[in-house]
Formats: C-alpha cells, structure tokens, sequence
C-alpha cells in the first residue's frame, strides 16, 4: 500500500527536530570542538570530567555544548572510558522479608536520609545511581554488583561480612563504607563516642540522676563506642558511676526499645530519663511510658540518636543528637568519585561530627 506524501514529509520533519542539529546530522563532538575553539581530545576529556583541562577551558566546552545542544554517546563513552557512570547504592539490611517501617523492623530511615546526602554530592557530577536493599548471607552478592555495571558503590549498613568486603575488592569495585570505620578501607561514619558523652552530658547537666542508656547489640562497635563516651561524660562531671544504666537490645527495631525499658521497669528500676541509641530504639522506649500513663518531660525526660522523621513526628518533638545523616552521604560521594579517579590513593577515613538538637522532651530537674 502506497502512503500520501504527507506521511514522509511529517516523518522527515519530524526527524529533523529529533536531531539536535537540525535537518542535517546530529551534533557531534567535534562540532563542540569546532564551537569551543579545542581538540576533541579537550571536549572528551571535559566530558568525562577530567581535572587535566583548565577551568577558563571547560568553561568555553561546557557553554559550546548548551548552545548546540550536544548529547554524549553514552555507549561510545562507555567503551573509551571503560566507565558506566552509574553507581550502585547496597543498603545491607536484616529486613528484607520485612516492611521497613513496621515496629518490629529496623525503621530504615538510615538509607532515606542518606541517600538524600549521596544524591546531593552527585548532583553536577553526571553520575546516576542505582539502589538495592540487601541482606547478606554467606557467599552472596548483590545483583548490582554481580552485573559488573557499576563504576562504585555506596555500602550503607554494618552488616557485611570479610567475604563480602574480599570479593569487591577482587572484582576491583570502588566502593565506600557509610555508617562504620573499616580499616584499610574509605568510610564515613558519625563519631558515636561523642554521641554518648552530648548525650548522657545534657542530660546529666539538666540535673538527672537516674538516666537509662538503652543501647544497640553488644556485638556493635559503635554501640561500644557510644558506652566509652558515656562514661567520659561521667567522669568529666565527676558524676557518680551508677548515674546511667546501660541496657543493650538485640536491634535498633522500636520493639526491641520497649523490650529493653520494660525488663528494666521489671527489675524495679524507675529512671528520670531515657536516652536512646537510635530513634527506632527511643520510639519504642517511649511507646513503654505512654502505656503507663507517664507524660513526657514532665514526668520523665526522653533523648533521641539520629534525629530522623521519627524525631520530630514524635509527640512531644524529640530532643536529640543529630547524625548528620545527609552530610554523610554527602560526602561520601565525593570520596567514591574521588576513589574512581584515583584507585591508588590512600583510603579516607572521615569522622562527622554529632551535635545536640533541643526540643520538648527533656525537662530541666
């Protein structure tokens, strides 16, 4: 069947406004060249964001490819560069069979917030990012990473095992460590000594004397840490040793936070403050005194770790120690781009900094 003129006349046309350049051939990269006065040598290397080219230099390529309206072949770029520019987020996780927000689950606000950071830090960088929620198991790797599509990847979670961290690094994967110290390795983690001390510093300053610390596993080396800052705080007020009780969870769920402060209610212990170790574990913990009828802060104060949607959705807002989540995630980014570009540097090892966020539940006594 033969079609009307007009059909291969839309098409044409149609093809044309496809093509960036108009009815004649797309743009290419050395029309960029041409327009910015370089080699296409110079224009590929701006491209792939390389620091070998003067400021003034990708300035006058960057404003050649707007007024063009120049695309990269992704896929030629690819084969040069031997580069996906995608990255992979593996946020390692013990409730993949789970909802992530029920109470029994491990609130996984970690990942929200952080990624928020990661997607911040890559903003001009011409990265994309691909996420996967994973649960380790021995000899197991994520689909991300098996594929061999990612340029890097972003750990978020302690939960990988030495296997887990010998098979990326034979498979020669970039990647950084988010939320933990590993040594040898680039990681971004919150200092969770400091965390202890703001915390068990405030609330002893607001004149409590029976403070219940409820902590994550025992297994954890930050929960280990945030003990140390406890007890430096204790020391550093001359305030008597049996001030805090240290209760540790099984997880950070807010079940696991009602189950600790309910064995301790149990023991016959009555604390005038609650400090959490994550905000999962205090929303559990303040689930506890809401059923029996006690108000927060007036008659018994609450401190929160993280500072997540959970905190101020909380009623009362909680007062709490800020992880500085996004920042982590933040810089995270520019850590894993900076590993990409320079596989042989030595690994980076960042310490964010907590700091205290006050609200309305913590009472002066």
């Amino acid at each position: 069947m033969k079609l009307p003129f007009g059909t291969f006349y839309f098409a044409f046309i149609l093809q044309c406004y496809i093509k960036k350049g108009g009815c004649g051939m797309a743009v290419t990269i050395l029309d960029v060249a041409r327009e910015a006065g370089v080699s296409k040598s110079t224009v590929s290397l701006v491209i792939n964001n390389s620091d070998r080219v003067k400021l003034e230099t990708q300035y006058k390529v960057r404003e050649a490819i707007k007024k063009l309206g120049y695309t990269p072949n992704i896929a030629a770029r690819e084969l040069t560069t031997n580069r996906t520019h995608t990255l992979g987020l593996i946020f390692l996780t013990s409730n993949i069979n789970q909802k992530p927000y029920a109470f029994t689950s491990i609130c996984e606000t970690l990942l929200y917030d952080t990624s928020n950071g990661i997607y911040a830090g890559l903003a001009d960088s011409q990265y994309s990012l691909l996420v996967e929620r994973f649960s380790v198991t021995e000899n197991s790797m994520p689909e991300l990473i098996k594929n061999r599509r990612l340029d890097g990847v972003f750990l978020i979670g302690g939960l990988f095992t030495n296997h887990f961290i010998e098979t990326l690094q034979k498979m020669k994967i970039p990647f950084v460590i988010i939320g933990r110290q590993y040594e040898g390795f680039d990681s971004i983690s919150v200092d969770t000594e400091e965390v202890g001390y703001m915390g068990a510093k405030y609330l002893l300053e607001q004149g409590h004397k029976k403070i219940a610390f409820i902590n994550g596993p025992i297994t954890s080396s930050n929960s280990l840490k945030k003990v140390d800052g406890i007890q430096r705080a204790l020391r550093d007020l001359d305030a008597d040793p049996k001030s805090v009780e240290i209760i540790y969870s099984d997880s950070y769920s807010g079940l696991s936070g009602y189950n600790a402060l309910q064995a301790l209610w149990e023991q016959g212990l009555r604390p005038d403050a609650v400090f959490g170790g994550s905000d999962g574990l205090t929303s559990g913990a303040s689930r506890f005194l809401y059923e029996r009828a006690l108000r927060i802060p007036d008659d018994i104060s609450v401190l929160g770790y993280e500072d997540s949607i959970l905190a101020e959705y909380a009623t009362p807002a909680l007062t709490v120690i800020d992880a500085h989540k996004e920042d982590l995630g933040k810089e995270a980014s520019f850590v894993l781009i900076n590993r990409i570009k320079k596989p042989r540097a030595k690994a980076v090892s960042l310490t964010i900094k907590p700091s205290l966020i006050i609200r309305d539940s913590v009472r002066s006594r």
